[in-house]
Protein backbone atom coordinates (compact mmCIF):
# COMPACT_ATOMS: atom_id res chain seq x y z
CA UNK A 1 0.00 0.00 0.00
CA UNK A 2 1.01 3.37 -0.86
CA UNK A 3 1.73 5.63 2.39
CA UNK A 4 -0.35 8.57 2.93
CA UNK A 5 0.95 12.07 2.21
CA UNK A 6 2.85 13.29 4.92
CA UNK A 7 1.76 15.98 7.00
CA UNK A 8 4.20 18.87 5.21
CA UNK A 9 3.05 18.11 2.17
CA UNK A 10 -0.28 18.58 3.22
CA UNK A 11 0.02 21.91 4.81
CA UNK A 12 1.76 23.32 1.60
CA UNK A 13 -1.27 22.49 -0.52
CA UNK A 14 -3.71 23.67 2.13
CA UNK A 15 -1.31 27.03 1.64
CA UNK A 16 -1.58 27.17 -1.85
CA UNK A 17 -5.21 26.97 -1.90
CA UNK A 18 -5.57 29.17 0.70
CA UNK A 19 -3.09 32.17 -0.60
CA UNK A 20 -4.93 31.18 -4.37
CA UNK A 21 -8.10 32.27 -2.40
CA UNK A 22 -6.10 35.34 -1.25
CA UNK A 23 -5.06 36.61 -4.36
CA UNK A 24 -8.11 36.75 -6.12
CA UNK A 25 -10.25 37.85 -3.14
CA UNK A 26 -7.22 40.95 -3.51
CA UNK A 27 -7.88 41.09 -7.29
CA UNK A 28 -4.74 39.47 -8.62
CA UNK A 29 -5.11 37.15 -11.29
CA UNK A 30 -3.87 33.81 -11.21
CA UNK A 31 -3.80 32.81 -15.16
CA UNK A 32 -3.85 35.37 -17.94
CA UNK A 33 -5.00 35.56 -21.43
CA UNK A 34 -3.41 35.63 -24.40
CA UNK A 35 -2.38 39.41 -25.99
CA UNK A 36 -0.63 42.08 -24.50
CA UNK A 37 -1.21 44.13 -21.26
CA UNK A 38 -0.05 47.42 -20.36
CA UNK A 39 0.68 47.79 -16.16
CA UNK A 40 0.39 51.40 -15.29
CA UNK A 41 2.72 51.40 -11.95
CA UNK A 42 1.82 53.64 -8.84
CA UNK A 43 3.23 56.60 -8.00
CA UNK A 44 2.73 58.87 -4.67
CA UNK A 45 1.88 62.50 -5.29
CA UNK A 46 2.13 64.02 -8.37
CA UNK A 47 2.75 62.26 -11.64
CA UNK A 48 5.45 63.89 -13.98
CA UNK A 49 2.76 64.70 -16.51
CA UNK A 50 5.03 67.55 -17.75
CA UNK A 51 8.74 65.76 -18.05
CA UNK A 52 9.03 63.08 -20.72
CA UNK A 53 12.39 62.46 -18.85
CA UNK A 54 11.41 62.41 -15.40
CA UNK A 55 13.47 59.56 -13.78
CA UNK A 56 10.02 57.88 -11.95
CA UNK A 57 9.44 56.90 -16.12
CA UNK A 58 12.45 54.73 -15.80
CA UNK A 59 10.45 52.57 -13.05
CA UNK A 60 8.55 51.43 -14.98
CA UNK A 61 8.96 48.72 -17.66
CA UNK A 62 7.70 50.19 -20.98
CA UNK A 63 5.90 47.65 -23.16
CA UNK A 64 6.64 47.69 -27.40
CA UNK A 65 3.55 47.48 -28.98
CA UNK A 66 3.90 46.03 -32.59
CA UNK A 67 2.40 48.64 -35.34
CA UNK A 68 0.73 47.90 -38.50
CA UNK A 69 -0.38 49.71 -41.36
CA UNK A 70 -3.72 51.04 -41.95
CA UNK A 71 -5.01 49.49 -45.12
CA UNK A 72 -8.94 49.72 -44.57
CA UNK A 73 -9.42 53.22 -45.98
CA UNK A 74 -8.19 56.07 -47.62
CA UNK A 75 -6.02 57.94 -46.86
CA UNK A 76 -4.06 54.03 -46.43
CA UNK A 77 -0.86 53.56 -45.47
CA UNK A 78 0.07 49.97 -45.90
CA UNK A 79 3.36 49.04 -44.12
CA UNK A 80 3.94 50.77 -40.93
CA UNK A 81 6.28 54.22 -40.50
CA UNK A 82 7.90 52.96 -37.23
CA UNK A 83 7.65 48.59 -36.20
CA UNK A 84 6.51 49.67 -32.99
CA UNK A 85 6.08 51.90 -30.17
CA UNK A 86 7.11 51.69 -26.50
CA UNK A 87 4.30 52.59 -23.88
CA UNK A 88 4.56 53.23 -20.47
CA UNK A 89 1.66 54.55 -18.02
CA UNK A 90 1.29 55.57 -14.16
CA UNK A 91 -1.58 56.27 -11.76
CA UNK A 92 -2.17 58.24 -8.63
CA UNK A 93 -5.28 58.68 -7.11
CA UNK A 94 -6.51 61.36 -9.36
CA UNK A 95 -5.11 61.08 -12.87
CA UNK A 96 -3.24 58.74 -15.21
CA UNK A 97 0.00 59.48 -17.60
CA UNK A 98 0.35 57.60 -20.98
CA UNK A 99 4.07 58.09 -22.14
CA UNK A 100 4.67 56.93 -25.85
CA UNK A 101 8.05 56.86 -27.31
CA UNK A 102 9.13 56.10 -30.78
CA UNK A 103 12.29 56.32 -32.79
CA UNK A 104 11.73 58.67 -35.90
CA UNK A 105 14.78 60.34 -37.70
CA UNK A 106 13.03 63.51 -38.47
CA UNK A 107 11.35 66.41 -36.50
CA UNK A 108 8.29 67.36 -38.34
CA UNK A 109 6.95 70.32 -36.36
CA UNK A 110 4.83 72.31 -39.28
CA UNK A 111 1.58 71.89 -41.35
CA UNK A 112 1.71 75.23 -43.15
CA UNK A 113 3.53 74.58 -46.15
CA UNK A 114 1.96 73.24 -48.98
CA UNK A 115 2.34 68.94 -48.57
CA UNK A 116 4.44 69.05 -45.31
CA UNK A 117 2.30 67.58 -42.76
CA UNK A 118 3.31 67.08 -38.47
CA UNK A 119 3.94 64.49 -36.05
CA UNK A 120 1.50 62.76 -34.22
CA UNK A 121 0.18 60.31 -31.85
CA UNK A 122 -2.78 58.97 -30.49
CA UNK A 123 -4.43 57.03 -27.50
CA UNK A 124 -7.59 55.42 -28.21
CA UNK A 125 -9.71 53.38 -25.60
CA UNK A 126 -12.65 51.67 -25.96
CA UNK A 127 -16.30 53.23 -24.45
CA UNK A 128 -17.88 49.84 -24.36
CA UNK A 129 -17.58 46.03 -24.99
CA UNK A 130 -17.00 44.72 -28.45
CA UNK A 131 -16.02 47.55 -29.90
CA UNK A 132 -14.39 47.83 -33.23
CA UNK A 133 -10.73 49.06 -34.04
CA UNK A 134 -11.43 50.78 -36.90
CA UNK A 135 -12.69 54.56 -35.62
CA UNK A 136 -15.44 52.37 -33.44
CA UNK A 137 -19.02 51.98 -34.24
CA UNK A 138 -22.58 52.97 -32.82
CA UNK A 139 -22.60 50.21 -30.41
CA UNK A 140 -19.29 51.19 -29.19
CA UNK A 141 -17.16 54.43 -29.19
CA UNK A 142 -14.09 56.03 -28.99
CA UNK A 143 -12.40 58.07 -26.58
CA UNK A 144 -9.16 59.20 -28.67
CA UNK A 145 -6.07 61.67 -26.87
CA UNK A 146 -4.71 62.92 -30.64
CA UNK A 147 -1.37 64.46 -30.14
CA UNK A 148 -0.02 66.47 -32.84
CA UNK A 149 3.46 67.94 -32.83
CA UNK A 150 2.33 71.68 -34.62
CA UNK A 151 0.22 71.77 -31.85
CA UNK A 152 2.75 71.25 -28.97
CA UNK A 153 5.17 74.15 -31.09
CA UNK A 154 1.75 76.74 -31.23
CA UNK A 155 2.34 76.95 -27.05
CA UNK A 156 5.56 77.86 -26.95
CA UNK A 157 4.87 80.44 -29.92
CA UNK A 158 1.72 80.31 -32.18
CA UNK A 159 2.71 79.44 -35.49
CA UNK A 160 1.18 81.21 -38.54
CA UNK A 161 1.96 81.66 -42.67
CA UNK A 162 4.41 84.71 -42.11
CA UNK A 163 6.60 81.74 -40.55
CA UNK A 164 6.76 80.12 -44.55
CA UNK A 165 6.52 83.06 -46.23
CA UNK A 166 7.93 86.18 -45.00
CA UNK A 167 7.54 88.26 -47.69
CA UNK A 168 4.31 87.94 -48.25
CA UNK A 169 1.76 90.78 -49.05
CA UNK A 170 -0.30 92.32 -46.34
CA UNK A 171 -4.15 91.66 -47.55
CA UNK A 172 -6.13 94.77 -47.83
CA UNK A 173 -9.33 94.61 -45.44
CA UNK A 174 -12.51 95.83 -46.53
CA UNK A 175 -13.45 97.30 -44.41
CA UNK A 176 -10.72 99.03 -43.37
CA UNK A 177 -9.26 98.41 -39.95
CA UNK A 178 -10.00 101.98 -38.88
CA UNK A 179 -13.90 102.23 -39.88
CA UNK A 180 -16.66 101.74 -37.26
CA UNK A 181 -17.86 98.56 -38.90
CA UNK A 182 -14.24 97.25 -39.06
CA UNK A 183 -14.05 93.51 -38.89
CA UNK A 184 -10.49 93.44 -37.04
CA UNK A 185 -6.97 92.01 -38.11
CA UNK A 186 -8.83 88.79 -37.65
CA UNK A 187 -12.53 89.35 -38.74
CA UNK A 188 -11.29 87.11 -42.22
CA UNK A 189 -9.93 84.24 -40.54
CA UNK A 190 -13.52 82.18 -40.87
CA UNK A 191 -11.94 78.75 -39.19
CA UNK A 192 -11.21 80.82 -36.05
CA UNK A 193 -14.84 82.48 -36.23
CA UNK A 194 -16.11 79.74 -36.50
CA UNK A 195 -14.85 77.82 -33.71
CA UNK A 196 -12.51 75.22 -35.37
CA UNK A 197 -9.97 74.21 -32.89
CA UNK A 198 -7.53 73.64 -35.24
CA UNK A 199 -7.89 77.44 -36.39
CA UNK A 200 -7.77 78.69 -32.62
CA UNK A 201 -5.28 81.70 -31.96
CA UNK A 202 -4.05 80.05 -28.69
CA UNK A 203 -4.00 76.68 -27.67
CA UNK A 204 -4.79 75.29 -23.60
CA UNK A 205 -3.13 71.73 -24.67
CA UNK A 206 -1.37 69.79 -27.60
CA UNK A 207 -3.90 67.10 -26.96
CA UNK A 208 -7.02 67.27 -28.58
CA UNK A 209 -10.04 65.23 -26.76
CA UNK A 210 -12.10 63.34 -29.83
CA UNK A 211 -14.88 60.65 -30.09
CA UNK A 212 -15.97 58.36 -32.85
CA UNK A 213 -18.63 55.90 -33.82
CA UNK A 214 -17.33 54.49 -36.98
CA UNK A 215 -15.33 55.91 -39.92
CA UNK A 216 -16.12 59.57 -40.76
CA UNK A 217 -17.33 60.69 -37.36
CA UNK A 218 -14.58 61.88 -35.67
CA UNK A 219 -15.21 64.84 -33.77
CA UNK A 220 -13.69 67.04 -31.31
CA UNK A 221 -15.04 67.53 -28.04
CA UNK A 222 -16.51 70.90 -26.50
CA UNK A 223 -13.80 73.48 -25.74
CA UNK A 224 -15.28 72.75 -21.98
CA UNK A 225 -14.38 69.04 -22.71
CA UNK A 226 -11.05 69.40 -23.86
CA UNK A 227 -9.08 68.01 -20.76
CA UNK A 228 -6.46 65.69 -21.94
CA UNK A 229 -3.47 67.53 -21.18
CA UNK A 230 -0.15 66.62 -23.40
CA UNK A 231 3.93 67.27 -22.91
CA UNK A 232 6.28 66.18 -25.66
CA UNK A 233 10.44 66.25 -25.88
CA UNK A 234 12.41 65.24 -29.41
CA UNK A 235 15.63 63.90 -28.16
CA UNK A 236 18.25 62.08 -29.93
CA UNK A 237 16.05 60.96 -32.98
CA UNK A 238 13.31 59.93 -30.74
CA UNK A 239 10.04 61.35 -29.31
CA UNK A 240 8.70 61.64 -26.34
CA UNK A 241 4.50 62.13 -25.74
CA UNK A 242 3.66 62.39 -22.29
CA UNK A 243 -0.54 62.61 -22.29
CA UNK A 244 -2.39 63.25 -18.87
CA UNK A 245 -6.03 62.92 -17.95
CA UNK A 246 -8.03 63.08 -14.77
CA UNK A 247 -9.19 59.34 -13.87
CA UNK A 248 -12.54 59.93 -14.11
CA UNK A 249 -14.48 63.11 -14.43
CA UNK A 250 -18.56 62.52 -15.04
CA UNK A 251 -18.16 63.32 -18.89
CA UNK A 252 -19.85 60.60 -20.26
CA UNK A 253 -17.65 61.12 -24.00
CA UNK A 254 -14.62 60.17 -21.91
CA UNK A 255 -13.77 56.67 -21.37
CA UNK A 256 -13.85 55.81 -17.41
CA UNK A 257 -10.51 54.44 -16.05
CA UNK A 258 -10.70 52.95 -12.55
CA UNK A 259 -7.80 51.70 -10.41
CA UNK A 260 -8.28 47.63 -9.40
CA UNK A 261 -11.43 47.19 -11.73
CA UNK A 262 -12.24 45.19 -15.03
CA UNK A 263 -9.04 46.39 -17.50
CA UNK A 264 -9.58 49.02 -19.51
CA UNK A 265 -9.00 48.26 -24.09
CA UNK A 266 -6.38 50.59 -25.60
CA UNK A 267 -4.53 51.60 -28.82
CA UNK A 268 -2.04 53.40 -29.97
CA UNK A 269 -1.25 55.10 -33.60
CA UNK A 270 1.07 57.12 -34.73
CA UNK A 271 1.74 59.36 -37.56
CA UNK A 272 5.39 60.48 -39.75
CA UNK A 273 4.59 63.62 -41.08
CA UNK A 274 7.84 63.63 -43.16
CA UNK A 275 6.52 60.79 -45.16
CA UNK A 276 3.24 62.69 -46.02
CA UNK A 277 1.06 61.03 -43.19
CA UNK A 278 -2.20 62.20 -42.07
CA UNK A 279 -5.68 61.16 -40.97
CA UNK A 280 -6.26 57.56 -41.79
CA UNK A 281 -2.77 57.50 -43.18
CA UNK A 282 -0.89 56.63 -39.73
CA UNK A 283 0.72 53.30 -38.56
CA UNK A 284 -1.25 51.44 -35.72
CA UNK A 285 -1.86 48.85 -33.01
CA UNK A 286 -4.26 46.24 -32.38
CA UNK A 287 -5.99 46.30 -28.65
CA UNK A 288 -3.97 45.68 -25.62
CA UNK A 289 -5.74 45.51 -22.65
CA UNK A 290 -4.61 48.19 -19.92
CA UNK A 291 -4.54 47.26 -16.04
CA UNK A 292 -4.63 50.14 -12.80
CA UNK A 293 -3.20 49.04 -9.92
CA UNK A 294 -5.28 49.08 -6.99
CA UNK A 295 -4.90 52.21 -4.82
CA UNK A 296 -2.64 51.25 -1.48
CA UNK A 297 -4.62 49.35 1.20
CA UNK A 298 -4.01 50.71 4.44
CA UNK A 299 -4.59 48.49 8.06
CA UNK A 300 -7.53 49.54 8.52
CA UNK A 301 -8.41 48.12 5.21
CA UNK A 302 -6.72 44.99 5.93
CA UNK A 303 -8.85 43.67 8.02
CA UNK A 304 -11.47 41.48 5.74
CA UNK A 305 -7.80 39.71 4.95
CA UNK A 306 -6.85 39.04 8.23
CA UNK A 307 -10.17 37.76 9.08
CA UNK A 308 -10.10 35.24 5.99
CA UNK A 309 -6.76 34.09 6.96
CA UNK A 310 -7.69 33.46 10.44
CA UNK A 311 -10.66 31.93 8.81
CA UNK A 312 -8.58 29.54 6.56
CA UNK A 313 -5.99 28.59 8.80
CA UNK A 314 -8.34 27.86 11.18
CA UNK A 315 -10.84 25.60 9.27
CA UNK A 316 -7.16 23.59 7.94
CA UNK A 317 -6.68 22.66 11.23
CA UNK A 318 -10.39 21.43 12.48
CA UNK A 319 -9.84 19.33 9.35
CA UNK A 320 -6.66 18.19 10.24
CA UNK A 321 -7.42 17.35 13.50
CA UNK A 322 -10.83 15.40 12.30
CA UNK A 323 -8.97 13.72 9.99
CA UNK A 324 -6.25 12.31 12.20
CA UNK A 325 -9.26 10.59 14.24
CA UNK A 326 -10.67 9.51 11.23
CA UNK A 327 -8.55 7.81 8.77
CA UNK A 328 -11.13 6.41 6.97
CA UNK A 329 -11.35 10.20 5.36
CA UNK A 330 -8.15 10.11 4.36
CA UNK A 331 -6.59 12.92 6.04
CA UNK A 332 -5.11 11.08 8.64
CA UNK A 333 -2.38 8.21 9.78
CA UNK A 334 -3.73 4.76 10.54
CA UNK A 335 -3.38 3.80 14.47
CA UNK A 336 -0.11 4.04 15.95
CA UNK A 337 0.62 6.68 13.60
CA UNK A 338 2.20 6.70 10.50
CA UNK A 339 5.04 3.64 10.14
CA UNK A 340 1.85 1.43 10.59
CA UNK A 341 0.62 0.21 7.45
CA UNK A 342 -3.33 1.35 6.45
CA UNK A 343 -4.13 -2.33 5.77
CA UNK A 344 -3.29 -5.91 5.95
Amino acid sequence: MIQPPTLPLRLVGLGAIGLAALLSLAGVPITSAQGQTLFAGHVDGTLPVDAPYDPAWEDVRPVAVVLSGQPVVPPMRLEPAFPSVRVRALVNGDRIAVLLEWDDPTRDESVLAVGSFADAAAVQLALGEGTSICMGQQAGGLNIWHWKADWAADLARRQDIEDVHPAMPDDVHIPADDADDALGPDGFLTGEAAGNPRSAATRPSSVEDLNAVGFGTLTPQSSAGQNVHGASEYRDGAWRVVMSRALSDGDPNDARLRPGDAVAVVAFAVWDGSRGDRDGQKSVSSWLALSLPRPPIGFLDMWPYFFLLVLALGLSGFILYIGARQPAVGLGWPRGGPGRRAGP
